[in-house]
């Protein structure tokens, strides 16, 4: 059992490291948007010896919360510039675009979406089978018809297991908070 623990946190961390290594070359990232002198919004995140860039195109969505609203925002990037972004959103009541800009600076934290194998789906699928664990531990058909178990063993081990997801969550979907140690700024290709 340990070495099978062993081995499954080993190919754990492997394919982290592989889904992390996404370092893009000019070429690749002029493929990627290939409509000449493109801005984009670029966000450095610094760690123990290495820094991290994740790149946000026109068209792409980014999750950010601002200085002023606490409150999430979801938004597909319109256009940028060189010291803030647009997005768009269509009244239903004027039936026209309402184009808002979002200043560089008034950025508090970003969401960042990273895709790694296995814990990315244990992020959904973990909190989900903790609940399914604790619904079959607790309910028990006994061939007269259902009643409850209540043992404090499947509590436990169904809230490991959902808790483990909550871990999953937090690592593939990390929040960074603008400032210092991470910076947010505009690069053109």
């Amino acid at each position: 059992m340990k070495k099978l623990l062993s081995l499954g946190l080993l190919l754990g961390c492997i394919s982290t490291a592989i889904a992390q290594n996404n370092v893009f070359s000019p070429e690749q990232l002029r493929a990627k948007r290939p409509e000449g002198r493109t801005r984009y919004l670029a966000l450095d995140t610094y760690k123990i010896g290495k820094v991290l860039r994740h790149r946000y195109f026109v068209g792409d969505e980014i999750v950010f919360w601002t200085k002023n609203q606490r409150k999430k925002s979801k938004e597909v990037i319109r256009s940028v510039t060189d010291s803030s972004f647009t997005f768009a959103h269509y009244n239903d009541i004027s039936e026209e675009l309402d184009i808002t800009e979002i200043k560089l600076q008034d950025i508090h934290k970003i969401r960042v979406y990273r895709r790694i194998p296995w814990v990315t789906q244990g992020a959904y699928m973990l909190p989900i089978a903790g609940g399914v664990f604790i619904f079959t531990d607790t309910v028990v058909y006994d061939g007269r018809g259902f009643k409850t178990n209540l043992d404090p063993k499947g509590w436990l081990i169904g809230g490991g297991i959902a808790a483990l997801g909550v871990l999953c969550a937090r690592a593939s979907f990390p929040k960074y908070r603008i400032g210092k140690r991470h910076r947010l700024k505009v690069l053109s290709v």
